[in-house]
């Protein structure tokens, strides 16, 4: 048991640094944001069923709600890595817990305590930099499409909350409807303009980034606390960027490190504040 509570940590931490590849990769391939998806996501389900040794799942309203919002997640978060720096992107997505307090506040009737409205103010001080830094230059649609994908990343834990809701059965779920977008692959026009470069990146996200990640979050997450598991994920925020930087030298604006920095610190001590 206590071999399993050590490596649980671990294997959360792994499944991070696979998902953190998201933004270098994205930025790679010359590719629309929902082709990146559609591929990525159906290479995925893929290596997912056959971890699972099934292609099969149950389906459930709140399976099928959770699977919904996964595959919205994964659509705005590439849509946002095309419109904006990969640091924007990512830590914006990382507002997700601000999302699960309003959610809950709302559909749950679940009262904010001080901690939550702290954190609240915190994430949006930290998020309105990102969009002054904007009238220097920049993608203010593709930060709003990153706040998006976080508010869809919340309603994935959301739905998760719901009585018979099965997060593998959802993850999995989430990635064969990445099948819905394959129009949008067919008309891609850089699809077959640059060579196998980008169909070897495809695969790595594919097979590696999202399902090696999913497989290993999900396999330490079962060992380990949800706010311990939510505070080493932030692990992928941090990384996402520096990958980027040492690839193809994109450097996030002064008031976006900023902002990201507030951002990370707030949810950070918030699940710490939790987990005490």
């Amino acid at each position: 048991m206590k071999k399993q509570q050590t490596a649980g940590p671990l294997w959360i931490v792994l499944g991070a640094v696979f998902w953190s590849f998201g933004g270098v990769c994205a930025k790679l391939i010359p590719w629309s944001g929902l082709t990146i998806s559609a591929l990525r996501g159906i290479i995925a389900a893929i290596v997912i069923g056959l971890y699972r040794r099934s292609f099969r799942f149950k389906l459930t309203k709140s399976t099928l709600a959770a699977a919904i919002a996964l595959n919205l997640t994964t659509i705005l978060f590439m849509m946002a890595n095309k419109m904006t720096t990969a640091a924007n992107a990512i830590v914006l997505q990382y507002t997700s817990p601000v999302f699960i307090i309003l959610l809950s506040a709302i559909f749950l009737k679940e009262k904010p305590k001080k901690r939550d409205i702290m954190a609240v103010v915190g994430t949006l001080f930290g998020v309105s930099l990102f969009f002054l830094d904007q009238f220097k230059g920049g993608n203010a649609l593709g930060n709003f499409v990153a706040i998006l994908s976080g508010l869809a990343f919340a309603c994935v834990f959301f739905s998760y909350k719901l009585p018979g809701a099965n997060p593998m059965d959802a993850t999995f779920l989430g990635n064969v409807m990445s099948l819905l977008l394959l129009p949008f692959v067919f008309l891609d026009s850089q699809l077959f303009a640059h060579g196998a470069t980008p169909w070897l990146v495809i695969l790595f996200m594919g097979v590696f980034q999202l399902g090696f990640g999913y497989i290993l979050f999900s396999k330490g997450i079962q060992h380990t606390s949800a706010t311990t598991g939510s505070i080493l994920a932030t692990i992928e925020p941090i990384l996402n960027p520096i990958w980027v930087f040492l690839v193809v030298g994109e450097q996030p604006k002064p008031l976006s490190l900023v902002g990201g920095a507030i951002v990370l610190t707030t949810i950070v001590i918030y699940n710490v504040i939790l987990t005490r």
